[in-house]
């Protein structure tokens, strides 16, 4: 999903939530969800192309939303952590393989069971201090090898052999 805020008038903004609806993103349904929990309406709502997808755009008036976009934003942030922390995971899985199948022989684990052990393991690192920013300021994901080795070994059952 897309934020769009724009100037609408004297001190007024409009805010535009654009639905990739071909490709929906994380935070897709948890925002649908605060809304309709929230009885948020838009005051437009439209489908057609937007940057060459098909989206729905659902515009809101920026006081009308008010403090509910705060949240909204923060649905956003936690769905893209997610993401990013699924892959960094993911990463630090596959150059942990040799070590973990040593530990266990005959254990092999393909790309597959590591995007499974990375998405059951990403809740355990969803946490503040996995997140840092970098030399560019952007958002970095900063995860402990040996952690990540362990929390590996505990969910695949091999906590002895580690």
């Amino acid at each position: 999903m897309l934020i769009k805020v724009e100037p609408a008038g004297f001190f007024m903004h409009s805010v535009q939530m654009i639905f990739d609806l071909a490709n929906p993103d994380a935070e897709d349904g948890p925002v649908r969800d605060y809304l309709a929990d929230h009885q948020l309406e838009p005051r437009y709502q439209s489908t057609g192309e937007y940057e060459g997808r098909q989206c729905e755009v659902m515009q809101f008036g920026g006081c009308y939303l008010g403090r509910h976009l705060q949240s909204v934003g923060q649905l956003q942030r936690q769905a893209v952590e997610a993401e990013l922390l699924t892959a960094e995971l993911e990463s630090h899985l596959a150059t942990l393989t040799p070590e973990l199948a040593a530990a266990a022989p005959g254990l092999e684990l393909p790309e597959e069971r590591r995007r499974e052990i990375a998405a059951a393991l990403t809740p355990t690192f969803h946490r503040e201090e996995s997140f840092q920013p970098n030399e560019q300021g952007e958002l970095a994901i900063v995860l402990d090898r040996d952690e990540v080795r362990a929390a590996a070994a505990q969910w695949l059952g091999l906590v002895d052999t580690c």
